[in-house]
């Protein structure tokens, strides 16, 4: 309904991988969407037990969870700022959010130094990134309302006017639901909810 919406934002839309090869270490790039830091930390956790034998799990995550944003990063052993923060900033630079990258690192035997490392890891996280499909979703809060029954098709109208998602529905005396909406929509349905039905409905 709207654009460049302060509710929406850019992710990935599936695990996608890649693999680069620098001087005979092997960097196997993860990429997918997550909502929560425990999600990405189990993620994290996942991978790693995949790739059990590898020297190193590197990663970074950026995760919105209103009113904060969650932003960290690890070297996982690697020289400190040699790997986290330079996967961190790809991210950055793409301009994602709620998104996990994991750089898996199997060493080949030749030191690449602070500089190679910093560039390889930099360039595993872009490459994965540049093969991803991105995609835009948007931030949305749930809300709880109930109202006399023959109000419904008002309701259900101003509803499907915003793209409001019906969780749950009930019918006695009186018709509750439980619905989601973009979060920046979510005062102006009400105000249009009350007007249109003359003050009768409840939020809960």
């Amino acid at each position: 309904m709207r654009d460049n919406s302060p509710d929406e934002y850019l992710t990935t839309k599936t695990l996608t991988r890649s693999k680069l090869k620098i001087k005979d270490s092997i960097f196997i790039a993860t990429v997918l969407s997550v909502s929560s830091e425990k999600e990405a930390k189990e993620w994290i956790k996942r991978i790693s037990k995949e790739f059990f034998d590898a020297t190193h799990h590197c990663f970074a995550y950026k995760i919105r969870m209103d009113p904060n944003e969650i932003v960290k990063y690890s070297d996982a052993g690697e020289p400190r700022g040699t790997a986290g923060s330079r996967i961190l900033s790809v991210i950055e630079s793409e301009k994602l959010t709620n998104v996990l990258v994991v750089v898996t690192r199997y060493f080949g035997g030749t030191k690449l130094g602070t500089g190679g490392l910093s560039l390889a890891y930099r360039q595993s996280a872009q490459r994965v990134l540049n093969n991803c499909e991105k995609i835009k979703k948007f931030f949305t809060v749930g809300f709880s309302l109930q109202f006399p029954i023959s109000w419904t098709n008002k309701v259900n109208q101003i509803l499907n006017r915003f793209d409001c998602k019906i969780l749950e529905k009930s019918f006695a005396d009186n018709v509750t639901m439980k619905a989601e909406i973009k979060k920046g929509d979510l005062e102006k349905v009400k105000r249009m909810l009350l007007e249109s039905t003359n003050g009768q409905i409840k939020f809960t």
